[in-house]
């Protein structure tokens, strides 16, 4: 999809608003036509020069309704027009991050927060700036076509003047394209790398402060900075010359039409009247010109913005962010549904056959891995650091895209692993589990209706009911941005909580006891047990979770080395020896 097809789906989204927004703001575009007409007939009525017809005070009468009427429009367009504009900039940004929730390789995005933010900000106020532009076009049009008309009709030759400028105008715009592209990306990308960089420092400050490397820190971004300095300049320095340029061309023009009538009027050709609305129609026609000139430009403009936009989403065009789909601006959204389960949704047997990932420029991932995983077994992945177990969890779930195996669920083929392994069917807790800077409660419940029960069951599963005592607000505190207010097993257990309190019937665990001691570790086992008999999956490489396995799949270099019972491969795989001692060192 072009950017013209973009923004015409885009402008049809609000098509009502969009259209009444253009009825005012060109209604009050067409004023300085009636506007010329009137200030023609007054001058012609005091120098005795007009037919007969409206006298000085009744034309002075009819200027002051065009003026009122003027003012009218113009509030009518301050209603209609935000919500039109409102509307669609809700409407890409929620197509934007649909879009990121549903990329094939999240990593690339979680790693590249700040450029993201940028996006989200900058790249969609680009775009519907570009699609402003054309409220005030069309009433513009109407006004230099029927402009040029009457002003042929007095003087075909200072019309020709007059028009000149908008067409030269056009010209410059146009050879200038490919500079306003290539200096509008170079800033982008500045923006980007400056963002990004204090995204990336305010997370790794223990390190730096470690390392006493903050001088070092403080120049690598005073530099990202004078980039983005230097590029904004470029950017901003050129559309100001090219905005000079077409306000100059316009002045030259109106001193030229000045001469030009004033020579015709000391000849007797031209009426006071006439001379009062070519100066009324002079600048509003070569700024009619104008807006032609920023509509090319904004439009390279937006052109950046969306391809930026869709490289972000692993999309080769504007297609999905100018989808329509409901926003909520005046009505609450609806409520999100809780998962129910389905005979289908039951889970009897999970089979995983020759599940390959491999990183892009990397032999590293995961290849052909097998195994089968029970109804309500207790399943083990283990191995040394760098074994791969975390990329197979997530390319078991579609987080990570798969090269090549299948997923079969109860023996049906899983096509899209990463839509069909959520609630009901499956929960998941990362090795880094994410927290907003929202109240604890809210970060469990994610959406789900507040049930008191459900929620009490929830965090007893997750070993919580002892923290809530010593938390500020208890599960009304605000865990601040990555829940930096709890301790790291604090925010395991509350991501743990968050997954029970959702019905699924396979449960993923990726390194959950890494920041738990042993006695809270063996505690949540405990207890998930005692009250049902899920099914598990869990990455670990701590023993009490060994010992509780029902099967143990030992890693080793991305590959299955073996499958079975603790016992058995405590007596058959010399990797597992190695990891029972504590040996998990990649």
């Amino acid at each position: 999809m072009t950017t013209g097809q973009a923004a015409i789906k885009l402008i049809r989204y609000r098509a009502g608003l969009f259209l009444l927004t253009i009825l005012f703001r060109g209604s009050d575009d067409l004023v300085p036509f009636f506007t010329g007409l009137i200030m023609k007939a007054f001058f012609d009525a005091l120098t005795g020069e007009a037919e007969a017809g409206f006298t000085p005070w009744t034309l002075v009468a009819l200027y002051v309704a065009v003026e009122i009427g003027d003012r009218i429009v113009l509030f009518g367009s301050a209603v209609v027009w935000p919500r039109w504009r409102y509307a669609v900039e809700s409407l890409i940004r929620k197509n934007l991050l649909t879009a990121i929730l549903n990329v094939r390789a999240p990593r690339q995005i979680s790693s590249a927060s700040g450029e993201v933010t940028n996006r989200f900000r900058d790249d969609v106020q680009t775009v519907v700036r570009y699609l402003e532009i054309y409220i005030h076009l069309w009433g513009n049009l109407i006004f230099a076509v029927l402009a040029i008309i009457w002003m042929v009709r007095i003087n075909v030759i200072v019309t020709l003047v007059t028009v000149i400028p908008s067409i030269l105008i056009v010209i410059i715009v146009d050879a200038a394209r490919k500079y306003i592209q290539k200096f509008r990306t170079a800033q982008r990308v500045a923006t980007e790398r400056s963002t990004n960089f204090i995204n990336e420092m305010f997370q790794a400050v223990l390190a730096i402060k470690v390392a006493t490397t903050e001088s070092n820190v403080v120049s690598h971004f005073r530099r990202l900075n004078d980039e983005r300095r230097k590029s904004t300049l470029m950017d901003n320095l050129f559309e100001q010359i090219l905005q000079s340029i077409n306000f100059n061309i316009s002045n030259i023009a109106t001193g030229v039409i000045l001469i030009l009538v004033a020579s015709k009027m000391k000849s007797g050709e031209f009426s006071v009247g006439d001379i009062a609305l070519f100066i009324t129609y002079v600048g509003e026609v070569a700024r009619s010109g104008s807006l032609i000139g920023r509509v090319m430009t904004n439009h390279k403009r937006a052109e950046v913005s969306f391809d930026r936009m869709a490289r972000t989403i692993d999309d080769d065009s504007a297609k999905t962010l100018a989808e329509h789909g409901p926003v909520y601006l005046r009505r609450n959204r609806p409520l999100i549904p809780v998962p129910c389960k389905t005979a289908a949704d039951h889970l009897h047997e999970l089979t995983v056959s020759g599940l390959t990932h491999v990183y892009d420029g990397s032999t590293n991932g995961v290849h052909g891995v097998d195994f089968q995983i029970p109804s309500g077994s207790f399943t083990v992945i283990t191995g040394r650091i760098g074994a791969g177990k975390t990329t197979l969890l997530r390319t078991l779930l579609g987080m990570l895209p798969k090269n090549a195996g299948e997923v079969r669920w109860n023996g049906e083929v899983v096509e899209d692993l990463k839509s069909f392994f959520v609630p009901p069917r499956c929960a998941y807790t990362p090795q880094v589990p994410r927290l907003f800077s929202e109240p604890l409660k809210d970060n469990i419940l994610m959406g789900l209706p507040d049930d008191t029960d459900a929620l009490a069951q929830a965090i007893q599963l997750g070993v919580m009911e002892e923290d809530l005592p010593t938390l500020e607000n208890g599960l009304e505190t605000v865990v601040g941005p990555r829940g930096v207010k709890l301790s790291g097993g604090q925010i395991q257990r509350s991501a743990a909580a968050r997954m029970f309190i959702r019905p699924a019937e396979l449960f993923v665990f990726d390194d959950i006891s890494s920041a738990l001691d042993v006695e809270t570790e063996q505690k949540l086992w405990e207890r998930l047990f005692e009250t049902k008999k899920p099914t598990c999956l869990v990455v670990s490489h701590r023993r009490p979770a060994l010992s509780r396995a029902d099967q143990i799949i030992v890693l080793k270099d991305g590959r299955v080395e073996a499958v079975g019972s603790l016992d058995e491969l405590l007596r058959s795989c010399e990797e597992m020896e190695r990891l029972w001692s504590g040996d998990v060192e990649g």
